[in-house]
């Protein structure tokens, strides 16, 4: 346990020493607006005592946020939400929920026109779209060592982009192994191990399977890829890396679940695989955070860190860090900024914890014994630890439908590995020539 804290600290040093460094080349930068040539956050913070000290003048400053938020994290934000406007009548807050599949349409049609919110809760794999399409704003001086200090680093790096910081976050996400206790006393801790278990509760004739996930999303075969030292786009060479042989071995050893094995049902999404665990047709499932909600509550479910491939090596799913974006024309920006640092406290990150389910993004409230013990959050952690940021980058945005495409056809269909990879490449190759035109 103390190396595990060394080891954090030291990973917690080395991304704000980074992070600091960009706040300081966006000090250089030419500002977009007078409020953009605000002094660091202790002067700033200053100037808000003041002006909360002095006395109410003028009408209040309404501040838009948008959110796709649904259920319990919606009611958390609300919660906090007016708990702020009580206590800040010169500052008002309004959310609004954004049906998800809308959302990004919405933000990218709305902020140009002055139609969109002032700030933005999303995943931060837009971040280098929407910074170069110039929808969100660089926080600069503003996101300072000490408020990153708040944060799991591994939270706050996807959040830079071009050596500039675009949010603060509120959670992370990745995917772990939910598994049925009825019918898996122990969980797997590698591949090897999870295929004969799931052999065992395979019966194609009857509809059962031994393990469930959408193994034609991107976002989901990522761990496997990763584990094989694969990936969509390297960022340190600028390119797209799509039909590497390390992708071809991950994508063979997914095909091998479903061809060879027989253990994953073909097609399977969303509420289909839901369904399938709470009526025990498959005891195991690779999903996230989101899918705790989903269970029935009469299954005894568990969650495990994924296990190694079969490789040897530890499957690493993507990790997504959701965060609160400043929209670049925002005219209230000061009064969206004091928001951003309400919201993202350590105080509102446990109301977010305890109400909304929330895996908080805040560094602090797993000091706490009560939540680093939890069993579920426990185990989140610990896989975010090995998990892998999705990039932000504009071109390896352009991976995503040829790479699902090209899973697909390898996976159920009866395409060739290799041909299906490759397809997916010069797919996407031909999409990144037409993006850089």
């Amino acid at each position: 346990m103390k190396h595990h804290r060394v080891l954090v600290a030291l990973g917690l040093i080395a991304a704000l020493a980074s992070l600091e460094a960009c706040s300081k080349r966006g000090e250089h930068k030419k500002p977009r607006s007078e409020a953009s040539q605000q002094s660091p956050d202790r002067a700033d913070d200053k100037a808000t005592r003041a002006k909360d000290q002095a006395a109410p003048t003028g009408p209040p400053e309404k501040v838009l946020l948008w959110h796709a938020y649904r259920d319990d994290e919606r009611k958390a934000l609300d919660k906090l939400i007016a708990a702020w406007n009580e206590k800040n009548p010169q500052v008002q807050v309004t959310a609004l929920a954004i049906p998800f599949d809308a959302y990004v349409d919405k933000i990218q049609v709305a902020v140009p026109r002055d139609n969109g919110p002032d700030l933005l809760i999303f995943a931060h794999d837009k971040i280098g779209s929407w910074a170069r399409d110039g929808l969100i704003e660089p926080l600069g001086a503003w996101a300072s060592p000490a408020r990153l200090r708040r944060f799991l680093p591994q939270t706050v790096k996807p959040l830079v982009f071009e050596r500039a910081v675009y949010g603060l976050p509120l959670a992370f996400k990745s995917l772990v192994l939910f598994y049925n206790k009825a019918m898996v006393a122990t969980p797997p801790k590698t591949m090897v191990d999870l295929i004969s278990i799931a052999k065992e509760h395979t019966n194609a004739a009857e509809s059962r399977f031994g393990l469930a996930y959408d193994a034609t999303d991107l976002y989901q075969h990522a761990a496997f890829m990763h584990a094989y030292g694969a990936t969509t786009y390297d960022d340190a060479r600028g390119e797209l890396a799509i039909d590497t042989p390390a992708a071809v071995a991950a994508l063979s050893a997914v095909r091998d679940l479903h061809k060879k094995h027989g253990i994953l049902p073909k097609g399977v999404q969303g509420f289909v695989i839901t369904g399938m665990f709470n009526d025990g047709s498959v005891p195991m499932v690779f999903n996230g955070p989101w899918f705790s909600s989903e269970i029935d509550d009469a299954i005894d479910w568990g969650v495990a860190v994924l296990p190694t491939a079969q490789n040897g090596k530890p499957l690493r799913p993507y990790l997504g860090s959701e965060a609160l974006m400043l929209n670049a024309r925002s005219k209230v920006r000061g009064a969206a900024l004091r928001v951003v640092d309400y919201l993202t406290s350590d105080e509102a990150a446990l109301t977010r914890l305890k109400m909304g389910k929330q895996l908080v993004a805040n560094a602090r409230v797993y000091e706490n014994p009560r939540w680093a013990a939890d069993p579920v959050i426990r185990i989140f952690r610990a896989q975010a630890d090995v998990a892998v940021p999705m990039s932000n980058a504009v071109e390896a945005n352009v991976a995503w439908q040829p790479y699902s495409s090209a899973l697909s056809k390898a996976v159920f269909g009866d395409s060739d590995v290799q041909d299906a990879l490759s397809a997916a490449a010069s797919e996407a190759t031909a999409a990144l020539t037409k993006l850089k035109r």
